[in-house]
């Protein structure tokens, strides 16, 4: 589905999947890139540039929206001060690690812009971790694509695997996302 999507729209798919969270775009229009659907240069360029704005966007938002929203929300503001303790111990790694932490991309950006982290500094690190998620996930797809090739034309022969991880992922999330927000709430 998302590959047809991909397909279809091309680089403005990439550049507003990638812009929101884009692992999953990223990965799929490197393997597009692969197959010959999509040019691999402009797929990379597309996704560096809407990583990069994007990650911009959030921290201006945090900046200048983030203490307002995040005081309305008192389940997000004490996540957002573990963020800001986070940030004020492990500055560097935090700002090059947050990007991998899938699905915590745009609340850690909006805590960061409420944080007292640089605008230059974050703008400066922002540009080097841009260009090393995308050289991963954009030649991951692409140098990956073969194998995921086979997977699909030969999905059949692996059914019964792919459905019980499947399902013992969604248990273990579920049952994890449980633990986790008794210890939260008590």
């Amino acid at each position: 589905m998302l590959e047809v999507i991909i397909a279809q729209y091309g680089l403005v798919a990439v550049f507003v999947g990638t812009f929101f969270e884009g692992e999953i775009v990223v990965v799929a229009g490197g393997f597009l890139s692969r197959l010959g659907f999509i040019s691999l240069c402009w797929v990379y360029i597309t996704a560096f540039v809407a990583t990069f704005l994007g990650d911009q966007f959030f921290f201006y938002l945090g900046r200048k929206k983030g203490t307002s929203f995040l005081e309305k929300r008192p389940h997000l503001h004490k996540r957002a001060q573990k963020v800001h303790n986070l940030i004020h111990n492990h500055q560097n790694k935090i700002l090059f690690c947050y990007r991998f932490l899938y699905g915590l991309r745009i609340p850690t950006l909006l805590a960061m812009g409420t944080s007292e982290l640089s605008t230059k500094k974050f703008a400066l690190l922002n540009l080097l971790n841009s260009f090393v998620w995308t050289s991963i996930f954009v030649f991951g797809g692409y140098f990956f694509g073969e194998f995921f090739t086979y997977l699909i034309e030969n999905v059949h022969e692996f059914e019964k695997e792919i459905i019980l991880s499947i399902v013992s992922v969604a248990i273990a999330v579920w049952l994890a996302s449980i633990i986790l927000n008794r210890k939260e709430y008590n």
